[in-house]
């Protein structure tokens, strides 16, 4: 039994220590290639065609076209489309009279990604003119540089983009602050560092942009849970890359706690294991076999464990290597797992750092004791395969949204 434990042991802190240096690499290289905006004055000429999936979506829609029709790029080159898809309120009713274009669908296969795909096919019939095409969910804010943003990186020839998505609600509630710092260790420090190295990131589901020439080429072909993870893999397999934008931002309204967070954090972490399975193995074998590093990076972002489940499995190698301590073969796990253990709390405590309030942050900090096990607890079961199948409206109560930066 000992040799079972320190062998689990070793293999847990083996796997952590591989992912922490991993992610410390990446914040370095992000905080020394902080991203700035452009200078460029030019003539705007990119037409956008923003979409807008949305189910049951009444509520925050009203805000999320606000929000669009208060960016900084001229009015006549940009066209909104909401997809009311299978909506039993006035999420249709709400669309047109915010300006947008609605298209109802009460037929076909369910899910995020069929709703996409058909209305790209609705949208093509008709002859809708446009060269980039943008995605924002409907419970999401938009910058009002959003477009500008995607324009000037258009223009140096990313074809796909995935923008920055951070809260809108970053200091409502403990569980919020503690999210608000996760974000920034994604998105910032992660993906920042990523495209300081030019490697790939992946798409998260909203504030992206895709350019005409890929719409053409590849339409919308993933359909799981996970849409934006497997049409991410889809992309980097056909030697697309997705490119992360740190001026193009979003703010979604996050849950305000355990309760509410947890159907879609068991959709998304079902979606992502389904996805990682074949996807990860796809990637790494390609890579290896066609000597391209991108794919081998794409592989292991992918099969990553996120912040949080690192940090539990560290503490789970804590406890078991208390027992080991006496053993003489296992001595050395209890210093390497308190070792891994500072490196995630500065890790953490770096993201604290560029929030935009790191003191307000830090009073979240205690909820981290709830939050672990229940994020846990939702990966287990999203491993196990349990959570929702389709594409489901979380629950949010609702409040005035803030529109703020993260750094």
């Amino acid at each position: 039994m000992t040799h079972l434990f320190g062998a689990l042991c070793l293999m847990v802190l083996g796997v952590i220590s591989f992912f922490s240096l991993y992610q410390w690499a990446h914040a370095i290289l992000a905080i020394l290639h902080k991203a700035s905006p452009s200078d460029q004055r030019r003539a705007r000429t990119t037409r956008f065609l923003i979409l807008i999936p949305a189910h049951n979506e009444e509520d925050g829609l009203p805000e999320t076209l606000q929000s669009l029709s208060s960016l900084q790029y001229p009015n006549d080159l940009v066209h909104i489309v909401v997809i009311a898809d299978r909506c039993a309120d006035d999420t249709a009713k709400v669309a047109r009279a915010g300006g947008a274009q609605c298209l109802e669908r009460n037929e076909g296969p369910g899910g995020k990604g069929a709703a996409m795909s058909w209305a790209m096919q609705v949208l093509r019939k008709q002859g809708v003119v446009f060269d980039a095409l943008v995605i924002v969910d409907a419970d999401c804010l938009a910058d009002s540089r959003l477009l500008e943003a995607f324009d000037d990186a258009l223009a140096k020839g990313h074809e796909v983009q995935q923008g920055y998505n951070y809260l809108s609600n970053p200091w409502e509630t403990p569980f919020t602050r503690v999210i608000a710092v996760t974000s920034v260790l994604r998105n910032f420090l992660f993906y920042g560092g990523k495209e300081a190295i030019g490697c790939s990131a992946m798409l998260s589901g909203t504030g992206m942009c895709l350019s005409r020439t890929v719409v053409d080429q590849h339409g919308w072909s993933a359909f799981s849970v996970a849409e934006d993870w497997e049409f991410s893999v889809s992309l980097l397999l056909n030697d697309v890359m997705i490119h992360f934008n740190p001026l193009a931002r979003v703010f979604a309204r996050e849950s305000k706690g355990l309760k509410q967070a947890s159907r879609q954090r068991l959709r998304w972490a079902t979606g992502k294991y389904a996805v990682m399975t074949n996807g990860a193995r796809r990637l790494f074998l390609q890579g290896l076999s066609r000597g391209k590093a991108n794919l081998i990076d794409g592989a292991v972002t992918l099969a990553a464990p996120n912040y949080s489940s690192q940090a539990s499995m560290t503490l789970f190698a804590i406890v078991c290597s208390l027992f080991l301590r006496q053993e003489p073969a296992w001595g050395f796990l209890f210093p390497w797992s308190v070792a891994v253990l500072g490196s995630l709390g500065g890790y953490f405590l770096l993201g604290v750092m560029h929030t935009q309030s790191p003191l307000k942050t830090l009073a979240g900090i205690p909820y981290i004791a709830v939050f672990l096990p229940w994020r846990l607890s939702i990966e287990i079961l999203g491993f196990l395969g349990f959570g929702r199948k389709g594409w489901g409206r979380t629950f949010r109560d609702s409040a005035t949204r803030r529109k703020t930066p993260d750094t």
